[in-house]
């Protein structure tokens, strides 16, 4: 099992949704930078269960805590461990599908390779593990930020209904947290909830300030490992970069330039894998909650056919809680990128 990623800076996650703790280790990271614990709570707080009624009732506090690799506030260049623990884990939920697979889940995969599974929420395979991935990610926030880069992402689009975002004035805005005033969409959720259904969801990612020449072509694009690393987030099932070509005239998605630069950015900042100076910008595309307390058609570890169903505490939309875990990975390729940048110059 591969439980790590990074080129330069190398991040290690562990633990499980029903263990005791989750946790990670991050190195290669530099030295002498400060690192608060308060500043990694906000980005996991933007993360965390139970933070409104539309998601799942899990009250986990998501407590940060560093180990090693700090030193009066500062890193020294050693690695740098990091642990949360797990508090609301009521693994008893899970005890009816100990041996049935629940369908969209990684159980019967995950049974046929490792022939063995942690039941208890999914282990290992449940989002519960990027926690762990914010949590890296906020420590490169600062460093992106005093060099002018700026990853923000939205909802644009959870199933049917579309959210009207115009402005960046208010960070909130792009979260779900103030949606929910909307009536209709208050209803929607409301609807899913007690009709035991789930709903995909559309985030945009927007990056201001990527230089020029971010890429190596033709196996490490940039657009390739953005790819990469957002498909490893649970439920993720699909990103495209720029417009949504389906949508458009597919002879009409060229960028003319001018000496002044691009007049559009139909290619979302990209051009055969290298990044041309423009905002990066890409959707994801999250499906629907695949546990819900409805009856479903399966098998179980006899593998013969049965009828299993969930009990426990989920989402209604998967992607209202994503934001900050695309941020974060995003934060991640870039982190990297500049440093290899700077090795070989």
């Amino acid at each position: 099992m591969n439980n790590s990623y990074g080129e330069i800076i190398k991040i290690t996650t562990f633990g499980e949704s029903h263990g005791l703790l989750i946790g990670a280790i991050i190195d290669g990271f530099y030295s002498n930078k400060y690192i608060f614990e308060r500043v990694i709570q906000l980005k996991l707080n933007l993360r965390k269960p139970f933070t409104s009624l539309f998601s799942t009732q899990r009250k986990e506090l998501d407590k940060i805590k560093i180990f090693t690799g700090i030193f009066e506030s500062k890193t020294t260049g050693c690695p740098i461990l990091l642990m949360i623990k797990n508090h609301d884990n009521n693994s008893l939920d899970y005890n009816n599908i100990a041996k049935n697979f629940r369908p969209g889940h990684a159980d019967i995969t995950y049974k046929k390779k490792y022939k063995n599974r942690d039941f208890r929420g999914g282990g290992r395979s449940s989002a519960r593990e990027t926690a762990c991935r914010v949590a890296c990610g906020a420590l490169f926030n600062n460093i992106l930020n005093n060099k002018g880069i700026l990853i923000r992402s939205y909802i644009k689009q959870i199933g049917k209904l579309k959210i009207n975002f115009n402005y960046w004035k208010n960070k909130i805005n792009r979260f779900f947290t103030n949606i929910f005033f909307i009536k209709e969409l208050k209803e929607y959720i409301n609807n899913l909830k007690n009709s035991s259904n789930s709903i995909s969801a559309e985030i945009i990612t927007i990056i201001n300030g990527i230089p020029i020449g971010m890429g190596d072509p033709i196996y490490k694009k940039i657009d390739s490992i953005i790819a990469n690393y957002i498909l490893s987030i649970n439920a993720s099932k699909s990103i495209f970069f720029g417009i949504n070509f389906k949508k458009k005239n597919s002879f009409n998605i060229k960028d003319e330039i001018t000496k002044f630069g691009f007049l559009s950015n139909n290619n979302g900042g990209i051009l055969g894998g290298i990044t041309n100076g423009q905002p990066i910008v890409f959707n994801t595309i999250f499906k629907p909650t695949s546990s819900t307390s409805k009856e479903t058609q399966t098998i179980n570890d006899k593998f013969l056919e049965t009828k299993s169903k969930t009990f426990g505490r989920h989402d209604p939309c998967v992607g209202l809680r994503a934001i900050p875990i695309i941020e974060s990975m995003i934060s991640t390729i870039v982190i990297n990128k500049i440093i290899k940048k700077k090795i070989y110059e």
